[in-house]
């Protein structure tokens, strides 16, 4: 497992980004997404890795079934399309989602971003999991009480949505008051238990990063020449 300064996640996101974006070629896109798997195995996510390579080896298959075309209406080819090349960024998202608070909150010092920008990201990365979870048990005590249909959209809507509105408010409310204890809204100079090094692994990511631009730009120029 590779322990990853965000700074070189940051880059294999953002190369990601360009990359999912200019290349057209399948077999170039899909040497992209092998080169994400690997990294994503290599930071210690596993697990995440065979569920991403799971849902590609699907979307794969129907697009080969469908020959390009799609399954109508219902299941186009614009949205396997879509779906596939979401599951490339995902890849090299998952290891930034993941960073701790902590140490993004540091990250963000050392790169003298605004607390403006840098402090509402920190929570929406913080709140977005802790929501989810809610979510889960929500609709699981809803199972058992036999509360949660589809014959009846609108009420089982309002069973979902509105003691999620009501945990919503209280996770906000239980993170500020977290975040005052700790002094996030303190006078003065912030320092930070954590040690952001940049190391020789977080430069042979970025190296790795630029080639794997540079090679599969090549490839998408070759096919077309």
């Amino acid at each position: 497992m590779m322990d990853l300064d965000f700074r070189s996640k940051l880059v294999v996101f953002l190369s990601t980004v360009f990359l999912v974006a200019v290349l057209s070629k399948d077999t170039v896109f899909y040497l992209l997404c092998a080169f994400l798997l690997v990294y994503l195995f290599g930071t210690g996510y596993g697990k995440f890795t065979f569920k991403i390579l799971y849902a590609f080896g699907i979307i794969i298959f129907l697009r080969f079934l469908s020959q390009g075309q799609g399954f109508g209406v219902f299941l186009p080819e614009m949205f396997l399309f879509i779906i596939i090349r979401t599951l490339a960024i995902l890849l090299s998202v998952i290891p930034i989602i993941k960073t701790p608070p902590g140490e993004l909150m540091a990250v963000m010092r050392r790169l003298k971003v605004h607390r403006n920008i840098s402090l509402p990201l920190i929570f929406m990365m913080r709140f977005i999991p802790i929501v989810r979870l809610e979510f889960s048990e929500i609709i699981l005590n809803l199972r058992l009480r036999n509360l949660l249909s589809w014959k009846k959209p609108m009420v089982t809507m309002e069973y979902l949505f509105v003691p999620m509105m009501f945990t919503a408010s209280k996770i906000a409310e239980e993170l500020a008051a977290a975040s005052e204890v700790r002094g996030i809204s303190a006078e003065g100079e912030h320092t930070s238990r954590r040690e952001i090094v940049f190391t020789i692994k977080d430069l042979f990511v970025v190296l790795c990063s630029l080639f794997a631009v540079i090679f599969l730009m090549y490839l998408e120029g070759a096919q077309y020449d």
